[in-house]
């Protein structure tokens, strides 16, 4: 009798805690969207032939209107690609090297030879740092990305980046 009853109370904990987990995913929402920055940069004149340039900027998961109603619910952030638009540049004027970083995660590319008629691109970026990049972005609710480099001379331009992502938030948390 005893045996039944314990083998009885082991099958019932464990329909429990198994249908908690069930229960829980049940309340998972998964979406899409894009998450997005622009960087705005200024290189002044230093009189040498190669100028140095880094500007930062935040991407503020609070600023888009998909993940903001989940903000506090958030419990997976993939970051799949970025695509990156230079913007301002005109006709003559090249970006030698244009890094990209996330402050506390590392670099997510280097791209060369940008001009105003190859301004955009999807670099390839390690997995790795994407998942380190989403967990930063998970957990701080924003991620401090530095654009650095060189150019040809004075300029002014953007650096327009598109995180696509996919996101997993509690929706009944």
């Amino acid at each position: 009798m005893m045996k039944k009853m314990m083998t009885l109370l082991l099958l019932a904990t464990t329909i429990f805690f198994t249908g908690c987990d069930w229960i829980k995913d049940l309340g998972e929402v998964d979406f899409s969207t894009d998450l997005v920055v622009t960087i705005p940069v200024i290189v002044q004149n230093d009189k040498k032939a190669s100028l140095n340039f880094s500007a930062s900027g935040e991407l503020k998961l609070a600023d888009n209107e998909d993940i903001e109603p989940y903000l506090k619910k958030l419990r997976k952030i993939d970051l799949n690609s970025v695509l990156v638009t230079v913007t301002g540049l005109t006709s003559g004027q090249t970006i030698n090297t244009l890094s990209l970083d996330a402050i506390d995660v590392g670099t997510l590319f280097t791209q060369n030879n940008i001009t105003s008629s190859n301004n955009s691109f999807t670099p390839q970026v390690n997995t790795n740092i994407l998942q380190q990049a989403g967990e930063k972005l998970k957990n701080d609710r924003k991620l401090v990305l530095t654009v650095s480099g060189t150019v040809s001379g004075p300029m002014v331009f953007n650096v327009g980046l598109v995180f696509e992502s996919n996101i997993t938030a509690g929706a009944l948390d």
